[in-house]
């Protein structure tokens, strides 16, 4: 039985339909009906314009602590800078933190932004801004659901733009949906209002095996691509009478759901992306073999097989219930951090850097690095650091951006930004600006209103 699944929204209008596909005979298909939207004319460029062919956001899921990491304070009290000590970078006058030595020795390579700031200290509402370069509209301090009305993941409106090409999926997720275990999906992971069709694919990672599969798509070894051309033309003429039994506007898009479902199962470039076999120990044990380390060369494998944005968000590289697991280190973050965090991050994002200098791909390759937002300054009773929007440290690299330097800085103890204040629309508008997506896109939001894809204005400091 050939399987495609997708995530589905609550009590949406298509529901019914997907049901009476299922009564049909077509539920084995699990295909949905995801709305189509029409893209702006492009009218605007400038300098680094497209100059991305390919961008891999990886997202330090809980909040990274600026000053632990990538801004370090050595002279501000000791309840501010912890009992960490910053070491020398191979670039002179830049100092990172001694967990990072690996880094620290390519500094070169990328640029680190000390004044990145939003202003959501709750997780779900702070990813989602992060990540869809739109403020998420309400202030909330408890986890919210994500909805069919929420703004779109910068895959999904750079997916709009361009949208599938040979095959090749235009955004990816990996290794997980992002929401703590009895939360719903937390908003800012997939494409919102412009529909499931522009929902990332899911590479769905296992902890212990450190190992990733397909899960959007599940073909039994007796299913040849013959069948499944046999299948197409089936469901070719179902549609047609589809279209003859109930006029729907949405119809339009079943078409090109199943043409991306059987290009994806026809095509070999993505599973073998994801099959890690094919490289080398050598390769694999440079990124470290552990579910994050992996992921980042599976990332790299996915952008060389020509997937133009994939988003890795950290998860914990240990055992299930170890605890101290993700960069959400509100207690004990001196023994988190060294024992379980930075250390597998430091290895792993040395080894992409690395690697994508010697393929020659980071000269088109942008590297963002970040999280949700930062930490406190101010270290609390339990050993931690809490949430800390109004500042965070961010490194970027690759595709133009100047490396071995830093942009912007925070005042004495990371609390707030001493100088270029970024904005996280700001950042956001420049990925899709080097990523070639105009700043005059507008999309048509679920209540069929205009507006910009972001709001932003791009870095030009980031090129200097």
């Amino acid at each position: 039985m050939l399987t495609i699944r997708g995530p589905a929204w609550p009590h949406e209008p298509d529901q019914r339909r997907r049901e009476f596909l299922t009564l049909g005979g077509l539920g084995a298909l699990g295909l949905s009906l995801p709305s189509l939207l029409q893209a702006t004319p492009e009218l605007t460029t400038g300098p680094g314009f497209g100059r991305a062919k390919r961008c891999l956001l990886v997202f330090l899921w809980g909040g990274p602590s600026q000053l632990d990491m990538w801004d370090m304070k050595p002279t501000a009290p000791k309840e501010i800078r912890g009992p960490l000590s910053p070491i020398a970078t191979n670039v002179s006058g830049i100092q990172v933190s001694e967990l990072l030595p690996q880094t620290a020795r390519l500094a070169d390579h990328y640029k680190i932004i000390r004044s990145v700031m939003h202003h959501h200290n709750e997780h779900s509402a702070a990813v989602s801004t992060m990540a869809t370069g739109t403020p998420y509209p309400k202030k909330t301090s408890e986890p919210v659901a994500a909805s069919a009305d929420d703004h779109p993941h910068l895959g999904s409106i750079r997916a709009f733009w361009r949208g599938w090409q040979d095959g090749v999926p235009p955004f990816v997720q990996l290794p997980k949906i992002l929401g703590p275990p009895g939360y719903p999906r937390w908003p800012g992971q997939n494409a919102g209002f412009l529909g499931r069709r522009f929902d990332p694919l899911l590479v769905d990672g296992h902890k212990e095996t450190a190992r990733f599969r397909l899960p959007e798509i599940d073909l039994p070894a007796d299913v040849s691509t013959r069948r499944l051309d046999d299948r197409r033309l089936l469901l070719d003429r179902l549609d047609r009478v589809f279209r003859i039994a109930e006029a729907d506007p949405r119809l339009d898009d079943v078409d090109i759901s199943y043409r991306q479902a059987f290009d994806l199962i026809r095509s070999p470039r993505i599973s073998r992306a994801v099959d890690l076999d094919r490289e080398s120990d050598a390769t694999r044990n440079l990124y470290g073999r552990h579910l994050f380390g992996q992921g980042l060369l599976t990332s790299r494998r996915l952008l060389e097989a020509g997937v133009p944005l994939v988003t890795q968000y950290w998860i914990d590289p240990k055992p299930a219930g170890a605890g101290g697991g993700e960069y959400d280190s509100h207690g004990r973050i001196y023994h988190h951090y060294p024992k379980r965090l930075v250390p597998p991050t430091d290895k792993a994002l040395a080894a992409l850097f690395i690697d994508l200098r010697q393929r020659g791909l980071l000269d088109d390759t942008l590297v963002v690095v970040m999280g949700e937002f930062g930490r406190t300054p101010k270290i609390n009773k339990n050993a931690g650091r809490d949430h800390w929007a109004q500042c965070q440290s961010i490194l970027l690299a690759g595709a133009g951006i100047t490396g071995g330097s830093v942009l912007g800085s925070s005042d004495k103890i990371a609390a707030y930004p001493a100088s270029h204040h970024i904005r996280s629309i700001d950042l956001a508008q420049t990925i899709l600006h080097l990523l070639g997506v105009p700043s005059n896109l507008q999309l048509h939001d679920s209540r069929d209103r205009s507006i910009p894809a972001c709001r932003g204005t791009v870095i030009p400091e980031l090129f200097a």
